[in-house]
């Protein structure tokens, strides 16, 4: 059985806003550092620095927390696509061979991730796990604790507090 997972993180994209932020406060503090005798320009370029380089921490900052809200993402979906079709196949309902596809989504502050996957059964029906983990993601990399279900034709199927181990 085969699980697709969908919306892998982009770690190139939180790089070049990483290298974007440190080249900018690079420069300007170049710039700062320059011989200037008019006391105006330089306190001007003063603040024009501290300026770019706040800016440049906040970028660094927002890059870094959706790169961590990425991982939590593709963990919970990895392990969801993999042990729901498990779920799916110990109650009776095993999928076909495309398995789960998943989407997770991280809240502000990384305090849990909702899961929401669908398939389709052997025999033809809709298949769907939902879920919510506020487990740190990563602390195992065989399960994920939480609250899920499997319903299968709307119907639920299995409900556990545990996907895998």
């Amino acid at each position: 059985m085969q699980s697709r997972v969908v919306g892998y993180p982009r770690p190139m994209e939180h790089r070049r806003k990483l290298l974007v932020g440190i080249a900018a406060v690079a420069a300007l503090g170049l710039v700062a550092c320059g011989n200037d005798d008019d006391d105006g320009t330089a306190d001007s370029i003063i603040e024009d620095v501290e300026s770019a380089a706040r800016t440049a921490v906040s970028e660094v900052s927002e890059a870094a927390d959706e790169a961590g809200a990425d991982a939590a993402e593709a963990v919970v979906r990895n392990l969801a696509a993999q042990q729901g079709a498990q779920e799916f196949a110990d109650a009776g309902s095993p999928l076909d061979d495309d398995g789960l596809t998943c989407e997770a989504t991280a809240s502000d502050g990384l305090d849990s991730v909702e899961v929401n996957c669908t398939g389709t059964t052997e025999d033809g029906k809709e298949a769907a796990l939902t879920g919510t983990t506020d487990e740190l993601p990563g602390e195992s990399i065989t399960e994920v604790e939480g609250t899920f279900t499997g319903t299968v034709d709307g119907s639920e199927v299995f409900t556990t507090d545990t996907l895998g181990g």
